[in-house]
């Protein structure tokens, strides 16, 4: 009901604002033709205030040269045509009263020869649309002298800008940014937008970002992201860029940053180096794609998987060789900086691209070193029939890591028909985790047992990852197809040192466990894959797809675990075992394409097998643990359907999505590492079987710069993946794997976008709804879990001049947990928060820039209500010619108030989480700035 009530409100401020764009207003008809009287086709044309010349809406000419304005607002306007080879056209319109204005026939002159370069220089239209592509003319979009990038594209047509630099355009986010067509540090937007000047950029391109299956079939689908391309002027292909900066603060606190580019016609260098001991720009997730971009973990080709109905589903638990895999080992390492705690970062890298328009070469090489020092207490209810289980938990965790990490990708148009691309990838860790954990137990407040766990971890591992693709077009127009193949091995080792005590409080007697293992785990995985495409014209209009999928996955290695006596290590025969496994997948499908004027149709089906294979051995010796043989085989439906223009997008779709279970999951082998939590695999696992739909509609009304979105997707499951848990008198908890009948996901998300005042004050609502119903079995009962969040969002932005911008956001993420045969547990988790930020100019070129963040807490079952107010502040100066040095005092968390919280329900669990971190400190910091920095305000940005 909360949703469907936001949903509304949203739906009757759409009503109002389609009510206000149609106030009294008239329509606006009229033809464009060259001096002999020929149609010019597909000319822009472009509707102006006639005041200010200020652009309201564009459009393109019919075959037959017509255009129309539709909902013009009443008053004079300018109507302007431009087209190539022609001189610009602006005739005035004079509001007459009436409900069309007929403008008859525009004439538009052929430029001269001797012309044409000054009008290419004087009359440049602010914006032309070739295709999906709109093309802005940067030139003509006057900017404070000095912006970056960002404070560009608030003022172009369509695109909005975030307070904190995300990037929409027509409703779909920027996902990927190019420079010259080339990758600048991963296309992450927020390394170019708020970095690159404003000055310049020569143009902006804005148009659908394409798979790489649209790049085979040359068939355009329904992208949910655009992707930006900015041109730079010649001038700034000369020489380089870059900028220092050097901070030392109070309580210890330093940093040293920067970074330096390069361009030309043909070569991008970029550098970047990163230290500091404040984890402010230690590389955190997004802090790490603006230097590796969106897709650095794709391993195995960036959407190389043709066709549809991909797997789903979740990791039931880890263990084994599956369940320590490099891949994650590899996350964990390069994101600890960005974690709670008291962290030490080194970050550094280059990225290198060379493009002649036939060969393209792009490189990238980073390389981190973190430690991180954190302190963290838990909290967690787990609900059961007969009685609540109480965990608390006091952890020390220091984490010291340094990894490699390097890519190299080559594409290559060998003619007209074929093009390949190659991609190498290369990854190495080595880590080491201290983790000394407190845990007590109690059943029902009462306490139960104890235990103290002191763990030693040293983690080794390399991966290495190569793809070959290809792609082939056929004499026959619309006949093409697509190859690639791909291999990928990593090995791990991990050397783990455990020492751990548990006692358990039964009356007077406590009779106690104590654990002093060595652990020594080596796991090696290759994975090959292969996926072919073919695509056969029908007619113009109609196309036939088949596609096929083969993976094979090949993982092997052992655990040695031995137990401590005295000076001697003995084997533990039933924990230590050795293992073999193999996956095989295949798949394959044909669908029907209908494609003509923005409207998709598709319709296919595919064949879906999974052959599983396993064995696991007692460590040295031939006795068999555990044995898997399985196959399974599964029908995929799909449709989709989409329809776009301009201003309008719609798209729809359904299909099945298939998972096969982990055979370390199947296997029948007990893991009691921690005795307190002991897991063992279930043979009869089946593969989790899911229907997911989605809809997504878009809606633009340009005169108003007003932009409507909503997405709706759902999920439901067959034989989803769970687990089932049985809890004795100890509280000792034994979990299996298994599949469940039911369960769901789903989520809705929308958004409102509009302007108050135009160019000055900007409002954007948006409203999220998560739905999770979860199954699982508890001490042989079934529970379903039912999680319901709904998240209302506003934010403003207030830009009335150069020397002024405010940026103000607020939301309420409310989560409500309901257990079907716990009632009365029932949990209601609540966080509100809001973001301030000013920026100005205060006096003698001094500039303010202060940010606050609110965020509360509230869960009632833990009597938590817990404040986090955070306030920044700094203020600095521009020095030396060109604003090329900088001086800035900055203090962080003025009010001392910085902490760690954590929240969340799931399952059959409540937890909360505090972890110490850094607090108040001061920093004095110096810039300086290759090219000058710009002197109008705007957010802060380190690169």
């Amino acid at each position: 009901m909360l949703a469907l009530r936001y949903t509304s409100l949203l739906l009757l401020i759409i009503l109002s604002m389609q009510a206000r764009g149609q106030a009294p207003s008239y329509q606006i008809d009229g033809i464009v033709e060259d001096t002999l009287g020929n149609p010019l086709i597909y000319a822009t044309v472009l509707l102006l205030e006639k005041a200010d010349s200020t652009m309201l809406d564009f459009t393109r000419t019919e075959l037959d040269g017509s255009f129309r304005f539709k909902q013009v607002p009443r008053g004079d306007h300018l109507v302007k045509t431009t087209y190539i080879g022609y001189i610009p056209l602006t005739q005035s319109v004079k509001d007459d009263g009436s409900d069309k204005v007929d403008m008859g026939t525009m004439k538009m002159k052929e430029i001269a020869s001797e012309l044409m370069e000054v009008v290419i220089k004087t009359a440049r239209a602010p914006m032309k649309m070739r295709g999906d592509t709109i093309e802005y003319d940067a030139s003509t979009f006057k900017v404070p002298e000095g912006s970056t990038v960002e404070e560009l594209l608030r003022r172009l047509p369509g695109i909005e800008v975030d307070s904190d630099g995300s990037i929409s355009a027509d409703g779909k986010d920027v996902d990927k940014v190019t420079v010259d067509g080339k990758n600048f540090f991963g296309s992450d937007p927020k390394a170019a937008t708020k970095n690159l000047p404003a000055e310049g950029i020569s143009k902006v391109q804005v148009f659908d970002t394409e798979t790489e299956e649209e790049k085979v079939t040359g068939i355009k689908g329904d992208s949910d992201s655009k992707t930006m391309n900015l041109e730079m002027k010649e001038e700034f292909k000369k020489g380089g860029f870059g900028k220092v900066i050097a901070g030392v603060g109070n309580e210890g606190r330093r940093e040293l940053k920067g970074n330096y580019n390069k361009f030309d016609n043909k070569i991008q260098l970029s550098l970047i180096g990163v230290g500091n001991n404040t984890g402010r720009n230690g590389l955190s997730w997004d802090d790490y794609q603006d230097f590796m971009g969106s897709n650095s973990w794709n391993y195995g080709g960036d959407g190389t998987d043709y066709g549809f109905g991909g797997r789903s589903g979740y990791v039931v638990f880890g263990g084994g060789g599956g369940g320590n895999s490099i891949e994650q080992s590899i996350q964990n390492l390069f994101f600890n900086g960005g974690e709670d705690g008291f962290p030490l970062n080194y970050n550094g890298g280059a990225s290198f691209n060379f493009d002649n328009k036939k060969d393209k070469l792009t490189s990238v090489y980073y390389y981190n070193q973190s430690n991180l020092d954190a302190r963290s207490t838990m909290d967690q209810d787990r609900f059961f029939q007969a009685f609540t289980q109480n965990e608390s938990r006091n952890a020390n965790r220091e984490n010291s890591s340094i990894g490699h990490r390097g890519e190299l990708t080559y594409e290559r148009e060998l003619d007209s028909l074929h093009s390949i691309k190659i991609e190498l990838k290369g990854a190495h860790i080595d880590e080491n985790e201290m983790n000394l954990s407190q845990i007590n137990l109690s059943r029902d407040n009462i306490p139960t047992s104890s235990s103290t766990f002191d763990n030693d971890t040293d983690t080794r591992g390399n991966l290495l990852n190569g793809l070959f693709l290809i792609r082939k077009k056929f004499q026959k127009k619309g006949r093409r197809a697509g190859l690639n193949v791909s291999y990928l091995a990593t090995d791990l080792e991990t050397d783990w040192t455990q020492n751990s005590s548990i006692a358990f409080n039964e009356g007077e007697e406590i009779p106690s466990q104590f654990i002093e293992q060595s652990n020594l785990t080596n796991a090696d995985k290759q994975v090959f894959k292969a996926n072919a495409l073919y695509v056969e014209p029908l007619s113009k209009k109609y196309f036939i797809q088949t596609f096929y999928n083969y993976r094979s996955t090949s993982e092997g290695g052992d655990r040695f675990i031995a137990d401590q006596d005295g000076e001697q290590l003995i084997q533990n025969d039933e924990l230590s075992r050795e293992y073999d496994n193999t996956i095989t997948y295949n798949r394959g499908g044909v669908a029907l394409k209908y494609s003509h004027s923005g409207v998709n149709v598709t319709i296919g089906g595919a064949y879906q097998h999974f052959d599983l294979q396993g064995e696991a051995y007692a460590f040295g010796r031939t006795t068999l643990l555990g044995d898997v043989s399985s196959q399974f085989d599964q029908f995929i439906p799909h449709v989709a359907v989409s329809s776009y223009n301009r201003k309008t997008n719609f798209s729809a779709s359904y299909t099945r999505l298939a998972a096969e279970p982990r055979i370390v999951d199947m296997q029948p082998i007990v893991d009691n590492i921690n005795p307190l939590y002991i897991r063992t695999g279930n043979p009869d696992l089946v593969p989790e079987v899911s229907d997911s739909y989605s809809v997504w509609f878009s809606q633009f009304w340009p005169l108003q710069d007003t932009r409507f979105n909503v997405s709706i997707r759902f999920q439901d499951f067959d034989n989803q993946f769970s687990t089932a848990e049985s809890v004795d008198d100890r509280l000792v908890t034994t979990t299996m794997p298994l599949n469940v009948d039911g369960g769901n996901t789903g989520s809705i998300w929308t958004g409102l976008n509009f302007p108050i005042k135009k160019n000055k004050l900007k409002v954007r609502l948006n409203y999220s709804f998560r739905l999770n119903n979860r199954i699982s079995l508890v001490n042989a009962a079934e529970n379903d879990t039912r999680i319901l969040s709904n998240s209302p969002q506003i934010k403003l932005d207030f830009t009335p001049s150069e020397e002024f911008s405010f940026y103000l956001s607020g939301s309420y993420d409310i989560s409500h947990t309901e257990y079907e045969q716990f009632s009365d547990l029932d949990q209601i988790t609540r966080r509100i928060s809001g973001t301030a930020e000013l920026n100005t100019k205060l006096f003698a070129g001094i500039f303010l820039n202060s940010s606050f963040r609110y965020s509360r807490y509230e869960n009632d079952r833990f009597d938590l209500s817990q404040v986090v107010p955070i306030w920044d502040s700094s203020i600095y100066r521009f020095f030396l010619p060109d604003n090329q040095l900088e001086l800035r005092f900055s203090l962080y968390d003025a009010l001392n108030k910085n902490i760690g919280i954590n929240q969340s329900a799931f399952g059959i669990s409540v937890t909360q989480s505090r972890t110490e971190t850094l607090a108040r400190y001061g920093m004095l910091s110096v810039t300086w700035n290759m090219r000058g920095a710009k002197t109008d305000v705007r957010k802060k940005s380190w690169w």
